[in-house]
């Protein structure tokens, strides 16, 4: 159970690392930009109707394309925090039992075993964490937010 939990913390610590990367470029997902691109067909539509004054329509179109981009990063920042809170949720986890196995009458080689083990984890994880996010964008399709 020590092992699963600290692989589900490393697996939500990647996800949040990757995020944060793609925020800070500002290449989102690219299902996630398709889908509230789409959503804003309509408004469009009516930007295009030549009734209305050009001037007007060049502001609604700027208020619109900045309204667009403010909320796809108001929903990748609320992402950010609910991660957050599912990886303390890991971390809170794994305190507790690594608690019980500290009470517990296991002999100190399993007690050191399952140490050794975890630490191995999260140092194979930060190598494959690292080099994933160095090649990750060069190679992942997704859509520039511009």
């Amino acid at each position: 159970m020590i092992w699963q939990s600290t692989a589900d913390e490393l697996k939500t610590k990647e996800y949040q690392e990757i995020l944060r990367k793609r925020i800070f470029l500002q290449r989102l997902p690219s299902g996630i930009d398709k889908i509230i691109n789409q959503s804003i067909d309509p408004i469009q539509l009516l930007l295009s109707n030549p009734v209305i004054n050009k001037d007007r329509r060049a502001s609604s179109i700027s208020s619109c394309s900045k309204t667009i981009t403010q909320y796809k990063f108001d929903l990748m920042s609320l992402n950010l925090d609910i991660i957050e809170d599912i990886k303390r949720g890991h971390q809170q986890l794994l305190m507790d039992l690594q608690g019980k196995l500290i009470q517990s009458n296991c002999t100190e080689t399993l007690k050191q075993a399952i140490e050794n083990r975890q630490e191995a984890m999260r140092e194979r994880h930060d190598t494959y964490l690292n080099h994933k996010l160095n090649t990750f964008f060069d190679e992942a399709p997704t859509a520039s937010n511009e």
